[in-house]
């Protein structure tokens, strides 16, 4: 029920802004048509019929083309056909404004529209309306002076309508990430478990260094990662547990080797790299019976962060010739969604060993 009341209360506070920002434009236009020779009008009551007319038609053009011909022409892509239109609507209030001028607005007010009668010899509405004098006028002053207002209008519709759709864009990113994260996160706990639950049958004195490692990771999967972005260091960090973890059971077959050298302290998407160190402790060792290894080099400058992760593969071996892990798969999305154009992962494959790389541009994030 509060819910509904609270976007009831933003739906009628939105309400009312756009009706004062209307306000304020109509008021604008008002004044941008009165221009700064106010003083030649006889009276406050000449500027409400004249200018009056004026806006009124404008106003009549931009509801005309807001309401009927952007939806149902322009957005439907029948460009020709609105631009017609657009033009047909904008000759009739040109014809209007004539009309309401030659029969209402000159014979009240004759002393400031005489010049004009000279210029057109008060030859009737006709002249004023189709002779060739009439057609310059037309197109190249009150067309556009009706127009004006519409394109402004139209310009703020669109600006409003693509923020929207960045917002939605936006939205369903994030609702994906969370999703793929709620993915991750099971896969990565599900895996650390079983390494616990091998060494507690075991009854290994390594136990408790296990389980302090874990409770770390846990931490930080479920507490610190929750934000887009996090510190380079603070993931070496969630690395390195992960490896002392795969080293300390995998003692007799797992050969680990771990740099990193950090030149810019950048920020990076959390858990990202983690799944390709866990693709390859998982592939190096798959029906290994002599010593696998992983080798992981990560560098960091001011314009890339470079990760190149490299395992052996095991003889006889078709795991990394299957369809990519879980993942692999998830980290792709994750990289199309985070760094859209900003990245690059590149895997190579030889008898032996499986190395791959992934370059993240942040000079473009």
């Amino acid at each position: 029920m509060l819910n509904k009341l609270n976007k009831a209360s933003n739906s009628i506070t939105t309400l009312n802004s756009t009706h004062i920002w209307l306000l304020a434009f109509w008021v604008l236009v008002f004044l941008l048509n009165m221009g700064p020779h106010w003083e030649n009008y006889a009276s406050f009551k000449e500027i409400i019929d004249t200018i009056g007319s004026i806006v009124f038609a404008q106003a009549l053009v931009a509801f005309v083309t807001l309401t009927f011909l952007v939806p149902k022409l322009l957005d439907k892509d029948r460009t020709a056909v609105f631009i017609a239109a657009l033009l047909g609507v904008l000759l009739l209030g040109a014809y209007w404004v004539i009309a309401v001028r030659y029969f209402y607005i000159e014979p009240s007010y004759p002393e400031t529209y005489q010049n004009l009668l000279y210029v057109t010899q008060d030859q009737g509405i006709q002249y004023r309306l189709f002779s060739f004098w009439a057609l310059k006028y037309i197109v190249f002053s009150k067309m556009p002076q009706l127009f004006f207002p519409t394109a402004v209008l139209m310009a703020r519709q669109f600006y409003k309508k693509q923020s929207y759709i960045l917002e939605l864009k936006e939205q369903k990113n994030l609702a994906e990430l969370a999703a793929l994260k709620n993915q991750l996160n099971p896969h990565f706990i599900f895996n650390t478990l079983n390494n616990l639950y091998l060494l507690a049958l075991k009854k290994s004195d390594q136990t408790p260094l296990v389980i302090e490692k874990l409770a770390d990771i846990l931490d930080y999967v479920v507490y610190r990662c929750n934000e887009r972005y996090v510190s380079l260091n603070s993931e070496i960090t969630l690395i390195q547990n992960y490896l002392d973890l795969e080293c300390i059971r995998k003692s007799d077959t797992l050969k680990v080797s771990f740099s990193s050298e950090i030149n810019y302290p950048h920020t990076i998407a959390p858990l990202l790299l983690l799944n390709l160190v866990e693709n390859a402790c998982k592939h190096s060792t798959s029906n290994e019976l002599n010593t696998a290894f992983v080798d992981i080099v990560l560098t960091s400058n001011s314009d890339a962060i470079t990760f190149a992760v490299k395992n052996s593969i095991p003889e006889h071996s078709e795991a990394n010739k299957d369809s990519p892990s879980v993942g692999l798969t998830n980290m792709t999305k994750q990289l199309e969604m985070l760094y859209p154009n900003a990245f690059s992962l590149t895997i190579d494959q030889t008898k032996d060993c499986y190395l791959a790389t992934l370059t993240l541009n942040m000079e473009a994030k």
